[in-house]
């Protein structure tokens, strides 16, 4: 009796002890990311999706004006984009055009560490592995695998001196890399290269502002629509309702308001995200115009599937880097909720 325990005492005091690994690990990584998004850098990387295989140069920056980044294609079509803060501005010069586009957040142009990794152990596990070496800089190698079968699997490579995220790779549910970026050069930097983004160059172009456009979108903290069986951990983080523009009642023809979208109005378009963290979902919910008109059951490229489903009067479409079984879930038990039907 004795010995068994004792042998009880070992597993117990083992898992405590691996559960506070487990914790050290993910406070480490946390403070790795803050550091991460704040270095200079400029590189060259890979970026594997499908069959499809990229080459780009990237440089990214941080002073008083805020952040500045670039990003060049090596391969294919001649593009590149220009980010500072919230303004994205894109330039394809064999088409000669330019597109100028205003975001709500500042969304990185390449993968970046999660910025809340400590939270996402209720939903991953997370190990360490042997250290590594990618660009010619020592890393550090984590494993984190979905607790469930409704989303990916990531092997993060990060550099153990600076935090940067050098090598990600996405795991499928038959534990095959899906996709992949990779750094194969990287370069620590003093400042930022504002320099880049001198636009004159470029003044002869055909310049497009994809923010005017001839539907309004309306961003809102509530719904009418709920999944009946949404994976945990999974959480409303954007709801955008697409209108059409109409003119205001009573105002002369040809002086439409841009802000004329009136809240008795049914939108267009409904745009719901979903996340766990980490994983991201989109869900559209549109008018349905008939079957030759939307997305039919399941498809996919890649890590990327969807799923289309007819709920009646309305079309539902989820496209997300998600199993497919994740997709058609969510999609199949979209429903209006009963107090707006």
């Amino acid at each position: 009796m004795r010995s068994y325990k004792n042998i009880t005492a070992i597993v117990i005091l083992s898992l405590i002890g691996a559960n506070a690994w487990a914790d050290d690990l993910s406070e480490m990584l946390q403070r790795m990311s803050d550091v991460g998004q704040s270095q200079n850098y400029r590189g060259t990387f890979i970026l594997r999706k499908s069959d499809k295989l990229s080459t780009l140069y990237v440089a990214h920056g941080v002073d008083e004006q805020g952040v500045w980044e670039s990003m060049e294609s090596l391969n294919g079509e001649l593009k590149k984009v220009l980010r500072h803060n919230n303004r994205i501005v894109s330039v394809y010069p064999d088409r000669q055009l330019v597109t100028v586009r205003q975001t709500n957040k500042q969304q990185p142009l390449h993968l970046r560490l999660p910025e809340n990794i400590n939270q996402l152990e209720f939903h991953y596990s997370m190990t360490r592995l042997d250290d590594d070496r990618i660009a010619n800089h020592p890393t550090l190698v984590v494993n984190l695998l979905p607790r469930d079968q409704y989303r990916y699997g990531y092997r993060y490579w990060i550099d153990k001196n600076t935090g940067m995220l050098l090598r990600c790779d996405l795991f499928s549910e038959n534990n095959e890399v899906i996709e992949q970026m990779m750094f194969t050069s990287l370069e620590y930097i003093t400042g930022a290269s504002s320099h880049d983004f001198n636009l004159q160059q470029f003044e002869r172009f055909n310049q497009q502002i994809l923010d005017e456009s001839s539907t309004d979108q309306v961003s809102d903290t509530t719904t009418d629509w709920e999944i009946k069986q949404l994976p945990n951990g999974f959480m409303l983080t954007q709801n955008t309702m697409r209108y059409t523009r109409s003119p205001v009642e009573g105002a002369p023809k040809g002086t439409e308001s841009a802000n004329s979208v009136s809240t008795a109005d049914v939108p267009d378009l409904q745009h719901l995200v979903y996340s766990d963290g980490l994983a991201s979902v989109s869900v559209f919910i549109e008018k349905n115009k008939g079957d030759e008109n939307h997305l039919q059951g399941a498809s996919s490229m890649g890590a990327v599937n969807a799923f289309g489903y007819s709920a009646g009067d309305f079309f539902v479409t989820v496209v997300g880097e998600v199993p497919e079984k994740t997709v058609q879930l969510m999609a199949q038990t979209t429903v209006k909720t009963p107090s707006s039907r």
